[in-house]
C-alpha cells in the first residue's frame, strides 16, 4: 500500500480481477493462490486434495479476500470441464489461468520407468495444461482478453540436473504447447506464457531430494542456493497480470542462473 492507504498500481491491476490456480493445495499453487489474492484477486483453488484447498479457502476468506474450492482431478477432462462451468457460473467470467498442477512421484532412471508411471506423469503434466487451457480458453476468447501462464520447468528446457525421463517430457510437451497455442490466440487477446522454475524447495521437492542431490544441484546453480517457493510467485503472477500485455510465447526461466536462453 502507498501513504495514505491507496493501493499501488500492482493492486489496481489486481483488484477485481478473477483467476483459476490449478496445483494450489500445496508448494507453488498455494503461494500463487496466495499473492493473488493478496492484491485483491478472486481466486478459484483447484486441487485433487480437497480438504488442503477448503482450509486456503477458509484461510484468504477470514482475511476478507474471495476465494472458492473447487476438488478437481486435472487428468480428467469432465472434472476440469466441471472445474471451470462452476467457476464461470459463480464469476460469469475469467481473467487468468495458472497451470500449476503437476510433478513427478519419484525420481527414476530411465529403463525403471514403466508404462502407468509414463503415462501419470505425462496426464499431470502435459495433458492437464491442455484440457485447461481447453476449458478456459472459450470464455477469454469471448471477451477477448485473458492471460494463461503455464507452469513447466527447467527440466524441460535443458538437462542442466538430471530429474526424471517422463517428467523432463512432459514439461517440453508444456513448453511447446504453450509456444504453439500463443501463436493461435495472439490476436485475440489473448496472452499465453510459461515459467520454468528451477528447483524449488516445496514440501514435495524436499520429500524426493536428498543431501546427495541438493549439493549436485547448489554446485551447477549460480545463485548458489535453491529457490523458495515464495520466490517463483511473482514472475507468476507478473504474466498473468496486465503488465505482461505484450508478452506471448515466451518462457520465463526462474532457475537462479542454471538456464540461460
Amino acid at each position: 500500500m502507498t501513504l495514505g492507504g491507496q493501493p499501488d498500481e500492482r493492486q489496481r491491476g489486481w483488484r477485481g480481477r478473477r483467476i483459476v490456480v490449478t496445483g494450489s493445495a500445496h508448494g507453488i499453487g498455494a503461494a500463487v493462490a496466495r499473492g493473488a489474492a493478496a492484491l485483491g484477486a478472486q481466486v478459484a483453488l483447484a486441487d485433487v486434495d480437497e480438504a488442503a484447498i477448503n482450509q486456503l479457502a477458509t484461510e484468504l476468506r477470514s482475511d476478507g479476500r474471495k476465494a472458492l474450492a473447487v476438488a478437481t482431478d486435472v487428468t480428467d477432462s469432465r472434472s476440469v470441464s466441471a472445474l471451470f462451468d462452476h467457476v464461470l457460473s459463480a464469476w460469469d467470467g475469467l481473467e487468468s489461468l495458472v497451470n500449476c498442477a503437476g510433478g513427478f512421484p519419484r525420481r527414476l532412471g530411465f529403463e525403471e520407468i514403466g508404462d502407468p508411471e509414463w503415462h501419470h506423469v505425462m496426464d499431470l503434466n502435459a495433458f492437464s495444461t491442455f484440457t485447461c487451457c481447453r476449458a478456459a480458453l472459450p470464455s477469454m476468447l469471448r471477451a477477448q482478453y485473458g492471460r494463461i501462464v503455464n507452469v513447466a520447468s527447467d527440466a524441460g528446457r535443458t538437462p542442466v540436473a538430471l530429474s526424471a525421463a517422463h517428467y523432463a517430457a512432459a514439461k517440453a510437451a508444456v513448453l511447446g504447447l504453450t509456444r504453439h497455442l500463443a501463436r493461435e490466440v495472439a490476436a485475440q487477446g489473448v496472452c499465453i506464457n510459461a515459467v520454468a522454475p528451477g528447483t524449488t524447495l516445496s514440501e514435495r521437492v524436499r520429500q524426493i531430494t536428498n543431501e546427495e542431490a541438493t549439493k549436485a544441484l547448489l554446485s551447477i546453480t549460480p545463485i548458489g542456493r535453491l529457490a523458495t517457493v515464495d520466490e517463483q510467485v511473482q514472475p507468476i503472477l507478473f504474466l498473468a497480470s496486465d503488465g505482461a500485455a505484450y508478452i506471448t510465447g515466451a518462457t520465463l526461466d526462474v532457475s537462479g542462473g542454471r538456464v540461460m536462453m
